[in-house]
């Protein structure tokens, strides 16, 4: 960088300080701070430099702005070369760029599905208001909030719209590098307070009532869900491997736990269950113990859950909280206060107004903190199947049937079980023969 000195001349006894700005020559004579005139050399080369100063202040200054705008070019220039040679995530393909992360958290089939659903609403979204902006990286902080006033204009539940957010977030999170993002435009983003609407248990007409009336897998999947406690996605998936018919027992592995609490609940059968279990011949029995309803949730869980829901409307219960829903006219989204999952509610219910100890209820029902788990394994069989005993016979006394079955009945259903054997199920298959090779020869 050239920096402007000044040189010195002499007029008489007088010194002068001359120098050039773009070619044009400037003199000034020098003075003390007196204001007389700077007659010796030394002093001279003190004003010199003094006046000088400011000029090197300013060449420096100029300096800087210019090499500045040379390197934000130059970054210009690499950002472009760098974009050819690697573009931007675009949104489009964002998604696949998330299923296929490593970094990504291990979520079941049917959260992704719910995890893409709420992706694809955001890319739409994208496409019709910024067109323009087809990569990640042009997801602003400002974008971000636009997009989640729209959520908000839509009305979704404090827990549907956080949801929605969040998943945003985990996205631009698991894609920071890929998709050469600065920062994360989300996780600052205000949530909705929640407020928690749970499942109201069922009195004893009600239970006797949507029991009684239902027919088919129905009937046995809410016998299940009230003698067992178990969720709806357990008890509609249950598999013949888990019913233990010579111990009296089910075991299973919730799916909601199961990935981080593998732990296995043991519930005991009611005798009203294992009669209706029982009602099944052995030789009709594959995988499932409902077939057609597993297959049912495996399309899609939430018809179901409209089944169950049907019914207890069919059956006059107000499955939603009143005054919300479509049929209210009020305009609020439905909260749903009985579906299945009352059934379990019902269940704890029970048990607790027939003074079994709440750790025995624990303990069939499953829990999925670690202290929990640990605090309740002095729960035994013996206890637990008295507590399920006391539950009351809701659909009718129904004994649990003691027929006998010849050899060849027999071999035929362990064929047809063997048949079904397969890489992923081989482990409830192996069980399932094991239940039917050693009941005895008892359904």
């Amino acid at each position: 960088m050239k920096r402007r000195t000044g040189h010195l001349f002499k007029r008489g006894q007088n010194f002068y300080v001359a120098w050039r700005v773009n070619g044009k020559a400037f003199s000034k004579s020098l003075r003390a701070d007196n204001g007389q005139p700077i007659t010796t050399r030394r002093a001279a080369e003190e004003a010199r430099a003094k006046w000088m100063a400011q000029f090197a202040l300013a060449d420096e200054t100029e300096a800087l702005t210019s090499i500045a705008a040379q390197l934000a070019g130059r970054k210009a220039e690499l950002a472009q070369w760098e974009d050819a040679r690697n573009p931007p995530l675009p949104l489009a393909a964002a998604w696949s760029a998330f299923r296929a992360s490593p970094n990504r958290p291990d979520c079941g089939a049917a959260t992704l599905d719910q995890y893409e659903s709420q992706w694809t609403a955001f890319v739409r979204w994208m496409r019709a208001h910024y067109p323009d902006g087809p990569a990640l990286r042009d997801v602003s902080p400002a974008v971000a909030a636009e997009y989640a006033a729209a959520l908000h204009a839509r009305g979704l539940a404090p827990s549907t719209f956080n949801k929605h957010l969040n998943l945003l977030a985990l996205v631009f999170r698991v894609l920071k590098e890929p998709a050469k993002l600065a920062g994360n435009p989300w996780p600052d983003l205000p949530r909705k307070r929640l407020i928690a609407h749970g499942r109201r248990e069922l009195t004893i007409e009600e239970l006797a009532k949507v029991c009684r009336a239902a027919t088919g897998e129905l009937r046995l999947l809410l016998a299940l869900g009230l003698y067992t406690g178990l969720r709806l996605s357990d008890c509609a998936t249950l598999r013949w491997g888990e019913v233990d018919s010579r111990r009296h027992l089910i075991r299973r592995i919730p799916r909601k736990t199961a990935r981080h609490n593998p732990r296995p609940v043991m519930v005991p059968l009611h005798p009203v269950l294992a009669g209706l279990l029982a009602e099944i011949p052995v030789a009709a029995r594959g995988e499932y113990v409902l077939p057609d309803l597993a297959a049912r949730y495996a399309r899609r869980s939430d018809a179901v859950t409209d089944l169950v829901q049907a019914h207890f409307r069919a059956c006059g219960i107000q499955t939603h909280k009143p005054g919300t829903g479509p049929d209210a006219g009020t305009g609020q989204r439905a909260v749903v206060e009985v579906g299945f999952h009352s059934l379990r509610h019902s269940f704890v219910s029970l048990c607790r107004a027939q003074d079994v100890p709440l750790a025995v209820v624990e303990s069939i029902v499953g829990h999925s903190s670690p202290a929990m788990t640990r605090h309740y394994t002095h729960v035994g069989a013996l206890a637990a199947g008295q507590a399920v005993a006391t539950l009351p016979a809701v659909l009718g006394e129904i004994p649990p049937r003691t027929e006998r079955r010849d050899a060849d009945a027999v071999v035929r259903a362990a064929g047809r079980i063997a048949a079904q054997i397969n890489a992923r199920n081989w482990r409830a298959q192996k069980q399932a023969l094991l239940n039917l090779l050693g009941d005895g020869g008892n359904p």
